[in-house]
């Protein structure tokens, strides 16, 4: 894609701030926490794959249709003018007021700021967003080539590999663009770093599964893997029947699985060197927040068969985050925010 004029790249700069909390409502609250290119940079590659995102959530269509899609968008991403534009203007014909369709539909405005990225930063964003893309686009495809009453999954493989395409690219892709800012290290704390990259987005992930079990049961798709139900003989529609004991065994092993991922973001932090305390902020809060809603979940006795996810109100999410500020940059007051509590089934 051509370089922007100055003038213009500023209004696309501005437009991608703004459309931000329309997209998200706890990610507009943490990015906060990181300025000049970095905080650029994060907006970016957030916006870029909330735009993959409404591709498989938000457009219906045969899998061809999908495909093509997501094929079109990884053009784009790789610098097709042409392909950004048609993409762009299908989504624009279909948003009808849906904020990731909106989104979409902006994708030559995104782009014009990635492409004015750092190089390394623009690569990082590149990589990750790509393989989220490509991993959304081979589930999605396959899932509507199946029965719509199957699991979207079929075993713990699948889960992993799914949380890994969907979030812990994402997490790899971060610390790429974290890594940038840090400078010279030890390589065994890099390597550390690396090594737990993939489950800080994971944990992320088995906790949206969790959470959004009643309502994407209802709109008929389960991440509940099929082995799983087999064991207790059920089927996805059966998930939200309060009368089924087995349900619950199996809300408690994803509640489990989601604990025993985020039980590892602390190490992570512990990579991160202490006087970067804006970024330690920034992803300890989303991992706060998602144990503390995976607790929420534990505690609601209508969860998972009520139909609505369970939330945190705003004052909660602002006063975890308040209590973060004076610890964040302590180990053993990371894990003091971030412990215990964890259920087995």
């Amino acid at each position: 894609m051509n370089p922007q004029p100055a003038q213009s790249l500023a209004a696309d700069r501005e437009f991608c701030r703004g459309v931000l909390p329309g997209v998200s409502r706890t990610f507009a609250l943490n990015i906060g926490l990181l300025g000049g290119s970095l905080g650029e940079s994060v907006r970016i590659a957030y916006l870029l794959c909330r735009a993959a995102d409404a591709i498989e959530d938000s457009w219906g269509g045969s899998g061809a249709d999908l495909e093509a899609r997501f094929q079109a968008f990884l053009a784009a991403l790789d610098g097709d003018a042409a392909a950004a534009r048609g993409l762009a203007s299908e989504a624009g014909a279909h948003a009808a007021g849906r904020s990731d369709l909106t989104l979409l539909a902006a994708l030559t405005r995104v782009l014009s700021v990635h492409q004015a990225l750092p190089d390394s930063d623009r690569l990082a964003v590149r990589d990750g967003v790509r393989t989220l893309a490509s991993g959304m686009c081979r589930y999605a495809v396959r899932a509507t080539t199946r029965d719509v009453a199957l699991p979207y999954l079929d075993d713990d493989a699948e889960l992993h590999d799914y949380c890994y395409v969907v979030a812990g690219c994402v997490g790899v892709m971060l610390t790429r663009l974290f890594e940038t800012r840090i400078g010279p290290e030890e390589p065994a704390r890099r390597e550390a770093r690396r090594a737990l990259a993939p489950a800080v987005g994971e944990a992320l992930q088995l906790t949206n599964i969790l959470l959004d079990w009643p309502t994407d049961v209802r709109e008929g798709r389960c991440f509940v893997p099929a082995t799983w139900l087999a064991r207790h003989g059920l089927v996805p529609a059966q998930l939200t029947d309060a009368r089924i004991a087995d349900v619950r065994e199996l809300a408690l092993r994803l509640e489990a699985l989601a604990h025993a991922a985020l039980d590892q973001v602390p190490d992570y932090l512990d990579t991160l060197p202490s006087r970067m305390v804006r970024i330690r902020l920034f992803c300890l809060w989303p991992a706060m927040w998602a144990r503390s809603s995976v607790r929420l979940a534990h505690r609601e006795p209508a969860f998972p068969w009520s139909a609505e996810r369970p939330r945190l109100s705003r004052s909660d999410l602002w006063w975890s985050a308040a209590r973060s500020l004076l610890t964040a940059h302590d180990a053993r007051g990371v894990r003091r925010l971030m412990g215990g509590d964890r259920v087995h089934p």
